[in-house]
């Protein structure tokens, strides 16, 4: 293994895997790890031949959450928000990409662990993968996103229950209540295969149906049918990508139907 912190390789065609490399700490979160992360995850953003990017941690962890030297850090600052504000900057990069992005927790996710995990759009994990935040137990609240993120998963009482008590949670019943969704073996092959299914569609196409998501979300009904689908179908219907499946598509449906069939009016 490498001995950079954070390990980026590209096992099939348009798909990125990023490992973080500090098994010897269950990947805690020290400021170099952060940083490479930051890095990594900046260059992933502006490469358009990438449609999907899965996370996950060497050894036994996902992330084990935040270094016991950054809580220090954070502890004896003057200037605590402006520092919190830096450490997050990863977690909001990986929220922001405009790639699909899915976690592959092959172990335990904790506190800031677990923001990383959630801030993906898809989690996959491994009868292993253990889920909490104990920010309680120590006096604080949640960050690195679970305040916005886990109860968009799981629905606000539960997770204001599981922040407010610390309680660790298994990949079963992480599944079971929404915050994975799927417990397999060899997770992060899973998470590959998965991921090179959703590659097959164009880059352009998987960027639109995420983006089409985030927005409709947040939207009415109507604006979400009326407004932001529409836009976002007009684009993709004049774009060559569909121009060109639709053209094959017409000609086999009229070849196979002979002269004066009509095909119907979606594929």
């Amino acid at each position: 293994m490498s001995d950079a912190l954070v390990v980026s390789t590209r096992p099939v065609d348009h798909v990125a895997v990023v490992m973080l490399n500090r098994p010897e700490t269950l990947n805690a979160l020290d400021r170099g790890l952060m940083d490479e992360l930051q890095v990594s995850l900046q260059a992933l953003a502006g490469q358009d031949d990438v449609h999907v990017v899965v996370l996950t941690g060497a050894g036994r962890g996902f992330c084990s959450g935040a270094d016991f030297g950054i809580l220090s850090v954070l502890a004896e600052s003057d200037s605590t928000f402006e520092l919190m504000k830096h450490v997050s900057r990863p977690v909001q990069t990986l929220y922001h990409l405009p790639q699909l992005t899915i976690a592959a927790v092959n172990g335990p996710a904790a506190g800031a662990g677990w923001g990383l995990a959630m801030a993906c759009d898809i989690r996959v994990a491994a009868a292993s993968a253990r889920f909490g935040a104990t920010f309680a137990r120590m006096g604080l609240g949640p960050d690195y996103g679970l305040s916005k993120t886990l109860p968009q998963a799981i629905g606000r009482d539960r997770a204001l229950e599981l922040l407010t008590t610390a309680r660790i949670i298994d990949a079963d019943e992480a599944s079971a209540i929404g915050a994975v969704s799927a417990v397999v073996d060899d997770v992060l092959a899973h998470t590959v295969r998965l991921a090179t299914e959703v590659a097959r569609a164009p880059g352009r196409t998987v960027r639109s149906v995420k983006r089409t998501m985030r927005s409709a979300a947040a939207a009415d009904f109507d604006t979400a049918v009326g407004v932001i689908e529409a836009r976002a179908q007009a684009e993709l219907f004049n774009h060559p990508d569909f121009m060109d499946v639709a053209a094959g598509w017409v000609a086999q449906v009229a070849g196979k139907a002979g002269p004066g069939h009509r095909p119907p009016v979606s594929p």
